[in-house]
């Protein structure tokens, strides 16, 4: 179970859609009864999450350039938004990529975007660690607390996807307000 974990967790850097936090739930769940250990769980999980959100940092930032003058990459990170992505950076930090790292749909894509805009594996580490560990230890201790009430669970999961989902909406449109106004008052003239 623990390598199901951990390979979950690091898939989920690559492949959004990966039932990792289902798999951290239900394990936090099953180590109620005995089969597990929290600690292992969390470690596992924070391990596997953090590893592979380093490995697609990294492969993002090798491959950075090449991306960025290709069609797709014009499209989906042109300079003056990567320009504006460092720009936040510099006024948020740590605290801006810690929030991301923590709402779905944001959570996967803080680590190649990262990447792509040239910042360094330091100041990539410490807030995605600390979120890491702040969502697979509370994915961890929700599920072995609840012991065998797994419908709480899933009940108690489905009221944080809930906010963080409409959080994770409110910043989209944020952000979309931010780069239609940017646009217009950086246009050439």
């Amino acid at each position: 179970m623990y390598a199901l974990i951990a390979v979950s967790c690091a898939a989920e850097s690559f492949f959004p859609p990966s039932p990792s936090d289902v798999f951290v739930a239900m394990a936090g769940f099953l180590s109620h009864g005995g089969h597990y250990e929290p600690i292992a769980i969390f470690a596992t999980a924070w391990l596997g999450g953090l590893g592979g959100s380093v490995g697609v940092f990294l492969l993002a930032r090798r491959h950075a350039e090449r991306f960025a003058t290709s069609r797709l990459g014009t499209i989906l990170l042109p300079p003056k938004a990567s320009a504006f992505l460092r720009k936040e950076y510099g006024r948020y930090g740590v605290y801006g990529l810690l929030l991301t790292r923590m709402l779905p749909g944001f959570r996967s894509v803080v680590a190649p975007f990262a990447g792509l805009s040239g910042l360094s594996l330091r100041q990539l580490m410490v807030p995605v660690a600390i979120a890491t560990a702040l969502w697979y230890g509370m994915l961890t201790w929700i599920g072995s607390r609840l012991g065998s009430r797994w419908d709480l669970v899933v009940q108690f999961l489905d009221n944080i996807y809930q906010v963080l989902g409409v959080t994770a909406i409110g910043i989209s449109i944020l952000i979309v307000v931010a780069i239609v106004w940017w646009r217009r008052t950086h246009r050439p003239r």
